[in-house]
């Protein structure tokens, strides 16, 4: 008997991909168990609603937030809840108040579990939060599991958990029979260690089903959209901190790396006065190796030449620079003292130097990026102007239909004083200030609006609304205006989610056009449909957080069926000329860490895919002029909504058939080069030219001749089959290794074929490698296979061709007389384990030729190992190696 009859029906119509989600549900449930990927907006609510009522059981759903614990029970009384039943009477949101279903967080199961009273912390935790307190003291997790007969529990978002929260849930889950788990998410952790991922399969299954972006786009489910920045330039006052530092540090450099007590120091290092002794040690941080060797060949200091051997430079170092000499003053000062002659006077003065110059915090040496003016740059004043240029352009072009949310960090309550003030700057990145901001510009006609935990502010014309609608949720409502400026500040009497619904309505009738949020209230779980423009003034770069706030402005809006969503990303640049480092500076990094971790429209071609350079950013950002050129173009770009919305249904076109998300690997031509393996089979085989060419003269020459022994025509002939021979195996050996892509394309099946052999892949059936080229970049991806195999497939091609770290087994090929020409990491999960390494080595020389796994936990092996990473470092440290997702077709 199905628990739910008569009290749970969807009241909407399925979209296709959640029918074949749902139409695949029993199969999937064979083991107990459904676990669904769904990209932010796609519904997995409602999908995992359905699945709880066709479960038929008590359920027992667990959410990382309060927010999105309550969004569950308000779209189960919205979307599913029949007439003449009570909210009150099937769901609760506490475990002492049991109900049919009840909704919780993780951290309140772990509380009971643990038998915690108090206030529930949130590792995300702002100013916006009141905590919920709870009283487990006298709890049993047994009664309740009794007494609710639960037998069915849902995991939102369940690998976003602390260790100690996946241990109280896995002892739970125990000790329920017959259990039925639905695990639902939008981002699974395909980027952790093997044992967290399968830590993670194993409490939830293997991934069922996988819903991406462009599909609910191609459905209808999300809206097209399109990702922008706006870069600001340094404000003279930022620019004067970071050239402060800058010159300090500069001025510390220049009197350091020629000091001849640091130079003393550093050739009396245990490390260089015995080398053999000490190369071990050196294996454990191969840069800090790196960095006293150059340090000494900077200032002509000779030094062993076992150390020149160890490093495979042939005595070619680089150029002694800050990050170098960074690298060495950590060593010398906190990592590594014991090694250096004691000298506390020389020290003490050092370390006094290096504080007073602002190059030390928290004991960790800094010349080249401090800390601190990381921080001024991040919050940059200029990202005021930013937000309220991007207003202004988004006004302009959207008029009365503008549904803007600005999301932040912080409220920034102390700025109160300043609203309405115009003698008191505002300069600071927050809620009050960025309302502010926006306020002062006086833009005609547009409704400005904040909502934070503890800090609410509507248009004053606004209030009797407001009110209208407090007493329909039997809440009461207050306002005192803020001097003249037209605003009111707003308190209400009930609970946040009153709050919220309350602005929220406000929002979608058009009563305020922009909303200044944080994060922590509206970035997560918060649904409002109607944001058609979105600027994500914060310093999120995680994978959750920023899938999560892009999800707030995609999402379809069914009174605006044409509505387009514009996604904006601040960053300040830093220039070169004080960053002293190549590329854009600043928070540029962050930047590039968010857009990694999404898919989008490329601007260059009908293609979609992860990473920043889908933006083609043209201008290198050198100048506040090309800052200003590129800030202008995103804004002349984000104005054209038609031409996105073409764009969007242009690349969809592009898609004919079944869509799929690959994940390549880009490496640069440069590391994929033929080396020694290509070249020797070139000799080779011009040997064996010429060796089958004199065989057969040979043989002209001796069938002409009377005396010709039979025994001579044998030998020659013997001479000419082994050089035919070599002529097909060199020749075949040149065809593979001719060019970088096709020693990319032997080195990935090489990989492939070792994850099969050792059973890594959840689907290898109908697996393949597949190579392009592209200019001077080589890209790599496995068709074929589930998202993990993908993912797990492009991580192994990374660690092969990247620099090497410290694996336990390296594959190296010998040339001339034993000496090792070339290095490569094995892959972590397959040198976990000697016999996956053996095989790993066979796969590889099968493909690419005749290199060996050498395990490097013994003496003979740690010493190549210290070769091949001070090789690695030294020589390739800007390797070029990057992931990225793209979206394909069956037949790309």
């Amino acid at each position: 008997m199905n628990l739910f009859d008569g009290v749970l029906k969807f009241k909407g119509t399925w979209r296709s991909y959640q029918q074949r989600v749902l139409d695949r549900a029993d199969r999937y449930l064979a083991d107990g168990k459904i676990h669904i990927v769904a990209a932010p907006g796609s519904g997995k609510t409602t999908l995992g609603i359905e699945l709880i009522r066709r479960a038929g059981s008590p359920c027992l759903i667990l959410s990382p937030s309060i927010t999105i614990r309550q969004q569950w029970i308000a779209r189960m009384t919205e979307s599913f809840l029949l007439e003449g039943n009570s909210p009150d009477a099937w769901f609760s949101s506490s475990l002492k108040n049991t109900k049919p279903i009840t909704a919780i967080t993780y951290q309140a199961l772990h509380s009971c579990m643990k038998h915690y009273s108090g206030p529930l912390d949130d590792e995300e935790a702002s100013e916006d939060d009141t905590p919920e307190v709870v009283d487990y003291t006298d709890f049993d997790v047994q009664d309740y599991i009794a007494r609710s007969g639960i037998k069915t529990v849902c995991l939102d978002e369940a690998h976003h958990l602390r260790s100690e929260w996946w241990k109280a849930l896995e002892d739970f889950l125990k000790n329920i029979p017959g259990l039925t788990l639905i695990s639902l998410t939008a981002t699974p952790p395909y980027d952790t260690t093997p044992a967290q991922w399968k830590r993670y399969i194993d409490l939830c299954g293997p991934i069922d089903e996988e819903i991406f972006t462009p599909e609910l786009v191609q459905e209808g489910s999300l809206c097209p959209h399109q990702d922008y920045v706006y870069f600001n330039w340094p404000t003279k006052e930022e620019q004067q901190a970071v050239r402060d530092f800058t010159r300090q540090a500069g001025e510390l450099y220049d009197s350091l790396k020629a000091d001849p007590e640091l130079v003393r120091l550093v050739s009396c290092h245990r490390g260089i006065l015995s080398p053999e002794a000490y190369s071990e040690k050196f294996l454990d941080n191969p840069a800090y190796f790196s960095s006293l060797l150059i340090f000494l060949h900077e200032n002509k200091v000779p030094f062993s030449s076992y150390l020149t051997r160890l490093t495979g430079t042939k005595g070619n170092f680089p150029k002694l620079s800050p990050r170098w000499l960074e690298t060495l003053l950590q060593g010398l000062l906190y990592d590594d003292t014991d090694s250096f002659p004691t000298d506390a006077v020389y020290r003490e003065q050092l370390t006094g130097r290096l504080k007073a110059a602002g190059c030390i915090r928290r004991n960790k040496v800094v010349l080249v990026k401090n800390e601190e003016v990381t921080k001024v740059l991040t919050a940059s004043k200029g990202k005021l102007n930013s937000i309220r240029a991007i207003v202004a352009s988004e006004y302009e072009n959207m008029g009365e239909e503008l549904r803007l949310l600005v999301l932040c960090d912080f409220i920034k309550k102390e700025m109160l004083g300043a609203v309405g003030d115009p003698s008191k700057p505002v300069n600071e990145i927050g809620a009050v200030p960025i309302f502010e901001t926006l306020r002062r510009e006086g833009i005609p006609g547009l409704r400005i609006g904040v909502l934070s935990g503890s800090v609410i502010i509507l248009p004053s014309d606004t209030v009797e609304e407001l009110g209208s609608l407090a007493r329909k949720r039997h809440c009461e409502c207050a306002a005192a205006p803020l001097g003249d400026t037209g605003c009111s500040r707003i308190t209400v009497r009930g609970t946040q989610h009153h709050i919220v619904a309350l602005v929220t309505e406000l929002f979608t009738r058009g009563r305020i056009h922009v909303l200044v949020g944080t994060k922590s209230l509206l970035g997560e779980g918060w649904d409002s449909p109607c944001i058609n423009s979105l600027i994500l003034a914060t310093y999120v770069g995680s994978f959750m957080l920023s899938n999560q706030m892009r999800g707030r402005a995609i999402r379809v809006f069914r009174d605006r069926p044409e509505k387009t969503g514009n996604i904006w990303h601040l960053a300040c640049i830093l220039p070169q000329k004080l960053g002293g480092e190549e590329g854009p500076g600043g928070d540029y990094e962050t930047l590039v860490r968010r857009f990694n971790t999404f898919l989008g429209l490329s601007h260059k071609n009908n293609v979609i895919e992860s990473g920043i350079d889908r933006l083609h950013i043209d201008s290198p950002l050198n100048s506040r002029a090309e800052v200003e050129k590129c800030s202008q173009t995103m804004l002349r770009r984000a104005a054209d909504r038609d031409g996105l919305r073409r764009a969007w249904g242009q690349s969809l076109k592009e898609i004919h058939d079944t869509m799929r998300v690959e994940e390549e690997t880009e490496v640069e031509d440069s590391l994929a080069e033929p080396g020694y393996l290509f070249f020797n089979a070139v000799l080779m085989e011009t040997l064996c030219v010429l060796g089958t060419a004199a065989a057969l003269a040979a043989q002209i020459f001796l069938r002409s001749s009377v005396e010709t022994s039979s025994f001579s025509l044998f030998l020659l002939r013997l001479l000419l089959l082994f050089c035919l021979f070599g002529l097909l195996k060199f020749g075949c050996r040149i065809a593979r290794l001719c060019s970088p892509q096709k020693r990319m394309q032997q080195a990935a099946d090489g990989i492939l074929d070792a994850l099969i052999q050792t059973d890594r892949l959840e689907e290898p059936r109908h697996c393949r490698a597949v190579t392009e080229h592209d200019d001077v970049l080589s890209f790599c991806w496995l068709k074929g296979g589930t998202t993990r195999d993908k993912t797990l497939f492009a991580e192994c091609v990374s660690q092969f061709w990247g620099p090497i770290d410290n694996p336990r087994y390296v594959l190296a090929l010998h040339g001339g007389r034993r000496r090792t020409t070339e290095y490569y990491a094995v892959p972590e999960i397959l040198g976990r384990k000697k016999e996956d390494a053996l095989i790993f080595a066979r796969c590889m020389k099968r493909c690419l030729g005749p290199f060996e796994a050498v395990y490097t936990r013994t003496p003979e092996g740690r010493r190549l190992l210290l070769r091949a990473r001070t090789s690695s470092f030294v020589n390739k440290n800007h390797r070029i190696i990057t992931n990225k997702k793209k979206v394909k077709s069956d037949f790309e």
